[in-house]
């Protein structure tokens, strides 16, 4: 760790540059273009440049917990500076109060200004030659910490998990699994009727799980020593589950609530619950309505969460269902099976690099005519082009470029 006093007008320097990361006037004037002894013609692109490339270079490995302090050091400068997150969004995306937030933002800071000391090889001479940075308005006002409302929690829940595709005879099973114990102190018999031919539905994963979780274990509640009887089938595009207790002796406490929490979860999902009224011998049927994953598909192929999110985020409201996935290897097989309208893919992934998911994609005769969008921060147009990507973006990506990149491949 470099000394924090000697760094620290570095600090103020990096914070006055990250908040016109995208202001090419003001990165041209900034001192750290000449400090860092990049190209001065180029000026604020080569600035941009090196920071968003210090950034990225503080992202921890796929296999750390996310949980752990290094991603969230990577989220709060990626979020707030690479995405031009404002403060609140950022304090959202990372389950945080405004006050974390500026504490956070503070060591992450420091922890970048502490890799561009290193990687250039700065002394505190030249710190001291540099100056002082103008304050820049303050944006994170104190407020209260109070705990978030139910409705604030299920916001986060909408908004912080990515769409995915996954197929319902694992999520209903995994929600049996949890399920288990309270269906034997119960004495509840499970029957299940769900055919192996289902098409995968395009939900939150994690979200779909529960809410199927929340409706079983009010079934079971409703029908002791009955049944729960669970079935599904494909209604056009969409695939429709049906759990329906019966035969239970009396109903054990109120599971109302239950129900309309697997309600509002569907609803995250993209996807609807009907609560029937109660058929011969049961309290209730409930009928659960998904969205199939369609062949208007765009996936996407990044290891990074956020950057996952933030695509999903571009293409709400557009025709294109976002798909995601974060694994190399199921990236190919889901465009094999998805045939999806677009595939856009990173090139730093673990283990198979995207180039090499791109070589694979363009020799399958089954995905070899789907439009590929290379993004990365790698400058690396010519070479993308040159392998069989349609198109290439460097992150960070707009959103109107990305839906314009988009458009150009579906209509040629």
């Amino acid at each position: 760790m470099t000394d924090q006093q000697a760094v620290s007008p570095l600090v103020r320097h990096l914070r006055r540059a990250l908040h016109h990361l995208y202001d090419p006037g003001a990165l041209r004037k900034s001192p750290l273009v000449s400090l860092l002894g990049l190209d001065a013609e180029e000026g604020a692109s080569a600035l941009r440049r090196v920071l968003l490339a210090a950034i990225d270079s503080l992202k921890p490995r796929a296999n750390v917990p996310p949980q752990a302090k290094g991603w969230r050091i990577y989220r709060a400068l990626y979020h707030r500076y690479a995405e031009q997150f404002s403060p609140h969004e950022v304090a959202k995306a990372l389950g945080l109060s405004i006050r974390q937030l500026r504490r956070q933002e503070a060591v992450a800071l420091q922890v970048l200004a502490d890799q561009i000391w290193t990687q250039y090889g700065l002394s505190a001479e030249a710190m001291a030659a540099l100056g002082e940075a103008e304050p820049e308005p303050e944006e994170l006002e104190e407020e209260p910490i109070q705990a978030p409302s139910r409705e604030q929690e299920l916001a986060w829940v909408g908004q912080s998990q990515p769409s995915e595709t996954v197929v319902v005879n694992e999520v209903v099973q995994a929600a049996l699994k949890v399920a288990a114990p309270l269906q034997t102190a119960l004495g509840v018999r499970i029957r299940c009727d769900l055919p192996t031919s289902l098409p995968r539905v395009a939900v939150q994963g994690g979200t779909l799980r529960q809410a199927l979780l929340n409706t079983l274990t009010a079934a079971i509640r409703a029908a002791p020593g009955g049944e729960v009887a669970i079935a599904a089938q494909t209604e056009g595009a969409r695939v429709c589950v049906r759990i329906q207790p019966s035969g239970g002796a009396r109903t054990r406490g109120d599971y109302s609530e239950s129900l309309q929490m697997a309600r509002q979860l569907a609803a995250l999902c993209g996807g609807a619950l009907e609560i029937a009224d109660a058929p011969p011998g049961g309290p209730f049927a409930a009928h659960f309505s998904l969205f199939a994953a369609t062949q208007a598909t765009v996936l996407v192929i990044d290891d990074n969460a956020d950057t996952l999110q933030l695509f999903q985020r571009y293409l709400g409201g557009t025709p294109y269902p976002f798909t995601g996935t974060r694994d190399p290897e199921q990236g190919l097989s889901l465009a094999r099976e998805l045939a999806p309208r677009a595939i856009v893919l990173d090139v730093m992934l673990p283990g198979v690099d995207g180039w090499e998911v791109l070589g694979r994609l363009r020799e399958d005769p089954q995905t070899a005519a789907i439009p590929t969008i290379i993004c990365t921060i790698l400058p690396e147009e010519e070479l993308a082009l040159a392998l069989g990507a349609a198109a290439f973006l460097r992150k960070p990506v707009s959103r109107q470029d990305f839906l314009a990149t988009l458009a150009h491949l579906l209509r040629a």
